[in-house]
């Protein structure tokens, strides 16, 4: 037998319909009168009585007392009642629970997720499933509270350079409508990230987050083709890399230097398109690379290729095109400002010889 109140689910006694508590509501609110226990009636024994018409009692023909059979009360009608009743108790019942007590307890679980989220979808989203919820006003404040905040926020973030910061802004408020201008930002932001470390893994790291759609990636194709310029995919032979690596060192430290004898040990007798000046002999090259070291602001401009990260590929002509990430330093109003994301190409000869060269700039306005 079950010791749970089928209306609401608490202990009751074994011998009892419902427990205390409902017992009682139902005696009140619906003035039925319940039986204290389930045990059944018990049998009457109904003793002959005299007949009064004759005076005397009714004596079978043996001459003992009659007695009336152990019989139990007709009760099929009430039995029928009873089993309506209960019936209808239990209907009224699941009927108010779950139009009560079950849609408190979802609009309850409503405003707790809200709550916890605390973010203008959460207390939206709240406000749309619950329009005549009891914490309705409340979910209304506290969004547009969160609103004001977060275009205050927003302005503070509009130049900034922390990234943490901004992604720290799209978790706040998921549903924002800055949140357009914040994944720009990102993006710009992760960019220039990338174009500092000017490496293959700096512009995979990037794509993988476009992939992972962290931002639309408005850089994306130049991440793609910067990628494929400095990842090495053609077999390495160390002594071939060695040898170009020397050739990309001495080259910019003496153009750094401008080294008018270092550059011509590193370039071959004729050379292509070096500084967009055409083909010429590596003599007419050395000087106006000297002209234009004399025409740079107080004569500083230094160049740093990461000979490290070079990238290479042999043609069946026995010419290597090497690709190589390089930071310019210019001089500007006393103070010397870093240029990164340059990528230099270069093709050198048989004997490590430079007789072609072109850069791709970080940005077109790049000097």
């Amino acid at each position: 037998m079950s010791l749970q109140c089928p209306l609401c689910g608490k202990h009751k006694q074994e011998e009892m319909l419902f427990c205390e508590d409902c017992t009682k509501r139902i005696r009140t609110d619906y003035e039925v009168d319940l039986p204290e226990s389930r045990k059944e009636e018990t049998i009457q024994i109904a003793k002959r009585e005299p007949d009064t018409d004759n005076g005397s009692d009714n004596i079978h023909d043996n001459g003992e007392l009659s007695q009336e059979l152990y019989r139990p009360k007709k009760k099929t009608g009430r039995s029928l009642l009873w089993f309506m009743l209960t019936a209808f108790l239990l209907a009224s019942a699941f009927f108010t629970y779950n139009e009560t007590i079950r849609k408190d307890n979802l609009e309850r679980s409503g405003w707790d997720r809200a709550l916890k989220t605390n973010s203008v979808g959460g207390y939206l989203d709240y406000m749309k499933l619950y329009p005549s919820g009891s914490h309705f006003e409340e979910a209304n404040s506290m969004m547009m509270r969160l609103k004001q905040n977060e275009a205050t926020y927003w302005e503070q973030l509009k130049m900034t350079d922390n990234l943490s910061a901004l992604r720290d802004f799209l978790q706040q408020y998921p549903g924002s409508p800055y949140s357009s201008l914040v994944k720009l930002r990102i993006d710009s932001l992760s960019w220039a990230g990338a174009l500092k470390l000017n490496s293959a893994a700096a512009y995979s790291d990037y794509m993988l987050q476009v992939q992972s759609g962290e931002f639309s990636g408005e850089y994306l194709t130049m991440a793609n083709d910067r990628y494929e310029m400095l990842f090495q995919s053609y077999p390495v032979n160390e002594t071939d890399l060695d040898s170009i690596r020397m050739t990309v060192s001495g080259f910019y430290i003496a153009l750094s230097k401008v080294d008018h004898d270092g550059l011509r040990r590193y370039l071959a007798p004729v050379v292509d398109r070096f500084f967009e000046s055409g083909r010429a002999p590596r003599e007419r090259i050395a000087g106006e690379l000297l002209m234009a070291a004399a025409r740079t602001q107080d004569g500083i401009l230094q160049f740093d290729a990461d000979v490290n990260a070079v990238q290479y590929e042999k043609t069946i002509n026995n010419v290597y095109k090497v690709n190589v990430p390089l930071t310019k330093s210019f001089l500007l109003d006393g103070k010397t400002e870093d240029v990164p994301g340059y990528i230099v190409h270069l093709e050198l000869d048989s004997l490590f010889r430079i007789f072609r060269i072109y850069e791709t700039k970080p940005h077109p306005g790049a000097p």
